[in-house]
């Protein structure tokens, strides 16, 4: 378990509270602090960059700099360090954005001929949905013998370079469910090469990229976040949650809560985990039936 933030904070003092002032003030009145400082200076910033690199290289609760732990913890670090160092948020999070940077360019030491091979194999897992046991960057790191921190921010730069291709980098609710709306479509009718949906969907919208529409395709396939060993719900809660996708699709606008939440209130008695997985057979149902009429490369 990661120890408390706000004790792997360098430079971090016990609290006086409690304690008698030189002065003779009253025992357990602490002294007022001053205001949060708000300044950044050169010694202020060095501070607060040993604090973050303290927090990372704890034994034992070290926070790796390209997981989702790190995302995760960022607001609670931001606070820790605030605290601890009182100064306010906002430098403290300008300064890990820019210790954070400098990270990844230096941990990035592959050569151009090796992030073509890494990127190309990645692409190649988004187009054709395959995720190999362990993960595609861990697969990647073995397959090529490199080190999986330098994948994964050979993949994550790549990618960003595909999204600021795009004038909405970052589509909102409402337009991931357009894309979902007319890859669905086209999956249960078209006689358009799959392989060419991207490319149409993303023509068709006018808002996203066509690797933007490969990548909400490729989430729709992702079997990750449940297990084979989930429970299986009967023929009728399978039957109503299908018709509940379908009215989904056929709707103008996604659910306030998400998909599989909302499916699970309406057809009860199962969990989001449980639609989720009924969902996630269907499509690749669909996808295997769409691959029959137009086979890939016809």
């Amino acid at each position: 378990m990661m120890p408390k933030l706000t004790k792997m904070v360098v430079g971090a003092k016990p609290s006086s509270a409690g304690r008698p002032t030189r002065d003779g003030g009253a025992k357990g009145v602490p002294k007022q602090r001053p205001p949060q400082a708000k300044e950044l200076t050169p010694e202020l910033r060095s501070r607060i960059a040993a604090a973050f690199q303290q927090m990372r290289n704890v034994p034992g609760s070290a926070i790796p700099l390209d997981s989702t732990q790190t995302e995760l913890n960022l607001r609670r670090i931001h606070t820790a360090i605030s605290q601890q160092l009182w100064v306010c948020r906002s430098l403290v999070a300008q300064v890990i954005k820019e210790v954070r940077g400098a990270l990844e360019i230096a941990s990035l030491d592959l050569t151009a001929q090796q992030q073509e091979q890494v990127t190309e194999m990645y692409r190649r897992f988004v187009e054709s949905g395959e995720r190999p046991v362990g993960g595609r960057r861990r697969h990647i790191a073995e397959h090529f013998n490199l080190s999986l921190e330098s994948v994964v921010l050979a993949v994550r730069h790549w990618a960003q370079r595909q999204y600021s291709e795009s004038e909405t980098p970052r589509p909102s609710r409402q337009q991931l469910f357009e894309i979902e709306k007319r890859f669905w479509s086209r999956l249960e009718e078209s006689d358009e090469p799959y392989e060419e949906f991207p490319d149409s969907i993303a023509r068709e919208l006018g808002f996203v990229t066509p690797y933007q529409v490969l990548r909400w395709v490729d989430v729709l396939y992702d079997d990750s976040k449940f297990h084979d060993e989930e429970p299986p719900v009967s023929p009728e809660q399978r039957d109503q949650i299908i018709e509940r996708y379908h009215a989904y699709l056929d709707g103008s606008h996604p659910p306030e809560k998400s998909l599989h939440p909302t499916v699970a209130d309406q057809v009860g008695d199962v969990t989001p985990r449980q639609v989720h997985k009924v969902l996630f057979d269907y499509r690749l149902e669909k996808r295997r039936l769409c691959l029959e009429r137009v086979p890939v490369g016809a």
